[in-house]
């Protein structure tokens, strides 16, 4: 658990523990924290939470809040060790606790997703990585699935150094398990060779490799892979245009992969503060990326604005953590691409109910299959994507951004 120990003031040693989203601090008895000092305004400085950590904002004190020496004039993302200073008479130093805690502390305040039931998880799928077809995709939805060059195969992959029945798949309570059905050229996963008669589990990302010339991938996550593939063929990298985008059927899917690969605002860590100030943040499920998700991003790109997405990360990890807190902290604008699938995403709840509690513009795009909004985003004017008239949804959008970017310019 992240908290605040005073280290100069009334009660030097006292712990304050930090669990809600909002931490109000200042001398007035409403505030969470309450230091009563001639230095500490009534109602002196705020804390956000922002996924790990949190984010302190003045309010307007007459003394004023530093960190680490420096006044406060926007939020501040807190780092472990920091130092707070309430004018020049109150120090308080923050100590953070671990990310998985604070993560799921999150989790816990904003608690569950407002729909029921959940939906039930994607199936897994192989996809062509090299030799026959890349790019063509087999989603594994049976118990038991042959795969070789015989039409009679479930998976049938016409390659004269594959078998008529090369191998097999088969269904168990994790995913599916592999097994080499006595082939001529023999199968492997990750380079280690299948034996017959011995079944080998498949992990996400496994590669299974047939006859050594076709290489396939193990994934709940087959869009990201065929960009992947689409990347390095050169297929498909042409760039359509906003009339061309407007005419896709995103509610079908139909959307080239390489869209995928437009350019986007990278951060990785260490970057200098404010690179992100002029950007818009786009929160979304990563099951939604190449169907809801590249559209709405190119056609604001196109239109001039300044997109930071979180796709190019692994999430969870401490450069993804480090990436979204400058992300959140900095970004003057959220578009929330709402289904189910995001809803149920701890990371895009944590956005917008951090937008929420920052006061930032916000716009829910509701794509599809969400009748209840969260109490956040209830207050907030949304635009509702229509299948039948695409072209006026994403103009509605377009429409919505330039006039919250004239107001905020």
């Amino acid at each position: 658990m992240s908290r605040l120990i005073m280290r100069r003031g009334p009660n030097p040693g006292k712990v304050f523990d930090l669990t809600n989203d909002v931490v109000t601090i200042g001398s007035g008895l409403k505030n969470a924290i309450v230091i009563q000092d001639n230095d500490v305004s009534r109602e002196h400085c705020r804390l956000i939470r922002v996924m790990a950590d949190y984010e302190v904002h003045d309010l307007d004190s007459t003394r004023g809040t530093f960190v680490s020496g420096q006044r406060v004039k926007s939020g501040w993302v807190l780092r472990a060790g920091n130092v707070i200073e309430l004018g020049e008479t109150i120090t308080l130093e923050y100590e953070r606790g671990s990310s998985e805690t604070e993560m799921k502390q999150a989790e816990a305040q904003i608690g569950p997703a407002p729909h029921e039931p959940p939906r039930p998880a994607l199936p897994p799928a192989l996809v062509v990585t090299s030799g026959y077809r890349p790019g063509e995709t087999f989603v594994l939805r049976s118990p038991k699935l042959t795969i070789g060059r015989d039409p009679a195969n479930d998976i049938i992959i016409q390659d004269a150094e594959v078998s008529r029945y090369h191998a097999v798949l088969r269904a168990n309570g994790s995913g599916y398990e592999i097994e080499d059905l006595g082939s001529t050229n023999g199968s492997m996963v990750n380079g280690i060779p299948l034996e017959k008669g011995t079944p080998r589990l498949l992990n996400a990302n496994d590669l299974l490799i047939l006859a050594a010339n076709i290489t396939l991938r193990y994934t709940w996550q087959p869009e990201e892979v065929r960009q992947e593939v689409h990347g390095k063929t050169g297929k498909a990298q042409s760039r359509p245009s906003t009339n061309e985008l407007m005419q896709l059927d995103t509610a079908e899917g139909k959307l080239l992969s390489s869209r995928g690969k437009r350019q986007t605002s990278k951060l990785g860590t260490g970057l200098a503060p404010g690179s992100l100030l002029d950007h818009t943040f786009v929160a979304y499920s990563r099951s939604d990326w190449s169907g809801v998700v590249v559209p709405v991003m190119a056609l604001l790109q196109d239109n001039g604005f300044k997109i930071w997405v979180d796709q190019y990360l692994t999430q969870g990890g401490d450069d993804w953590m480090a990436a979204v807190e400058q992300a959140l902290s900095e970004c003057w604008l959220l578009v929330v691409i709402v289904t189910p699938e995001a809803l149920d995403s701890r990371y895009v709840r944590l956005a917008y109910r951090y937008f929420f509690n920052r006061e930032k513009p916000t716009v829910p795009f509701i794509y599809t299959g969400v009748d209840e909004l969260p109490v956040e985003l209830k207050k907030i004017s949304a635009i509702r994507y229509n299948a039948e008239n695409s072209r006026q949804s994403f103009e509605q959008l377009v429409s919505q951004l330039r006039v919250l970017r004239n107001s905020h310019s």
